[in-house]
């Protein structure tokens, strides 16, 4: 009697033959499959609480996983029915061929977010610098592309794929410290432990400057017209360093003013000669 009930035909046109026993396979397989995405996007959500993830930085992977496994799901249904799948991928291949070309760079720049999201190479307040100098802050990263200010406070729009096939130069952290140097040139004759002094001091009484390392000042070399000194100091603030490179210059030049210490300028003598005539 069940074995009547579950060879019982639905449906039988060509190769296609729906009985009882298909309909309860494909409910089966319906099942499994809302199983399986069940399970992949409660792991996602699980990696993603021990990463400091937000739910939309792995959504997007996660819709493409189910996609696939949705698709798999639907071509084991076609092979219950009878369906000839075979066929039907041959006579779509053009069309997934050209659909896979035009979705290269969109899977690639996605692909490569997950590398940064999971490996957490670049996070938010990272400082790099591109191919053509510019400096840019991480703002936000996302599945595809990455959010960025510059030092005029522009927004830039990166394709995670550049982060992986292009030469970066990543800056540390925001909560660590970087070394700088800013040179300063005085006049011949000028006493260089009292320059060294003042230096320091400008550089000990900016807030951006740390303590530790402590800056130190070397005289590097004598040049055509000037005494020439570097300050090395370290900041947190890279993003913003010409700004503090500025403050250090106009309080070691306000210094240098009220200690007599003179900027050099370039200076030539002239010979003139005069000839008489006879």
């Amino acid at each position: 009697m069940l074995e009547k009930i579950l060879s019982y035909d639905l449906i039988n046109y060509h190769s296609i033959h729906v009985t009882t026993e298909s309909v309860l396979k494909l409910l089966i397989v319906w099942l499994v499959t809302k199983l399986i995405l069940i399970l992949i996007k409660k792991a996602f959500k699980i990696s993603g609480k021990k990463r400091s993830l937000e739910p939309e930085e792995w959504m997007t992977f996660f819709i493409v996983i189910k996609y696939f496994v949705w698709l798999v799901g639907f071509t084991v249904m076609l092979n219950i029915i009878g369906v000839n799948v075979t066929m039907l991928i041959a006579g779509s291949s053009a069309l997934l061929i050209g659909l896979g070309l035009g979705i290269q760079q969109y899977l690639y720049d996605m692909f490569a977010g997950l590398i940064i999201l999971f490996e957490k190479k670049i996070i938010i307040g990272t400082v790099i610098e591109l191919e053509d100098k510019r400096v840019l802050k991480i703002t936000d990263v996302k599945m595809r592309f990455s959010e960025a200010v510059d030092r005029n406070d522009i927004r830039v729009i990166i394709p995670n794929s550049k982060f992986l096939s292009n030469q970066i130069n990543f800056w540390e952290q925001n909560r660590s410290k970087s070394r700088f140097s800013l040179d300063i040139g005085v006049a011949y004759g000028s006493n260089p432990d009292l320059v060294s002094e003042l230096i320091l001091k400008a550089a000990a009484e900016h807030k951006d400057c740390t303590e530790k390392p402590k800056p130190f000042v070397r005289l590097v070399s004598f040049g055509d017209s000037s005494l020439n000194f570097t300050l090395f100091f370290w900041s947190k603030n890279k993003f913003r360093i010409k700004n503090i490179k500025s403050d250090l210059n106009k309080r070691i030049l306000q210094l240098f003013i009220e200690n007599n210490i003179q900027i050099p300028f370039p200076q030539r003598d002239v010979h003139i000669i005069n000839e008489v005539k006879k």
